[in-house]
């Protein structure tokens, strides 16, 4: 990381110290920084922005360490999947993890019994458990835009009647990905 970066993550730290709101969005992270921990250690954390940066995985110990998170944004990153220790989260609100790189809607999202929004928009997901999303109670609002949706789940989350479901309109060149 650059010394730039070095001194933009610890200004947003201290920033967060007192506001609770750690925004590291375009810091040029590859990983997130584990330094972040300990200059945050007293600090109620509640809103994570990491948004445009380079990461291919989200570090497990981020749960445990900001349990009280109730805004995590990911967007813009080379994610593929979400760790299990996500469902740590039980106060989670939103979830954004558009324009990343998952393949597979990511099963831990339907642990997450708080959360009230989730984006997902641009990235390569053909399939999506459509009753599964319909039997989270809190969920209101599921961004699904710009996915490859197969023809049939496209169908069946537009047929829900909670939450609602903004999907991209199914074009037959899609069929090509099922």
């Amino acid at each position: 990381m650059a010394a730039a970066s070095v001194t933009r993550v610890v200004r947003r730290c201290d920033e967060a110290n007192t506001d609770n709101k750690l925004d590291l969005s375009s810091c040029e992270l590859t990983s997130f920084p584990v330094a972040v921990y300990q200059l945050l250690r007293n600090t109620e954390v509640l809103s994570c922005s990491l948004n445009s940066n380079l990461l291919k995985f989200l570090p497990k110990r981020l749960c445990a360490q900001f349990p009280h998170l109730q805004e995590l944004s990911l967007s813009g990153n080379q994610l593929h999947s979400l760790p299990a220790e996500l469902q740590q989260l039980q106060q989670l609100k939103s979830l954004d993890v558009s324009h990343n790189s998952f393949s597979n809607f990511p099963e831990v999202v339907f642990q997450l019994t708080g959360l009230v929004t989730f984006n997902v928009s641009n990235n390569a997901i053909v399939a999506v458990d459509a009753e599964r999303l319909s039997g989270m109670q809190a969920l209101t609002h599921v961004d699904l835009r710009e996915n490859p949706l197969a023809e049939a789940v496209h169908n069946s989350v537009q047929l829900l009647s909670r939450p609602r479901v903004s999907t991209t309109p199914w074009e037959e060149h899609f069929q090509d990905m099922e």
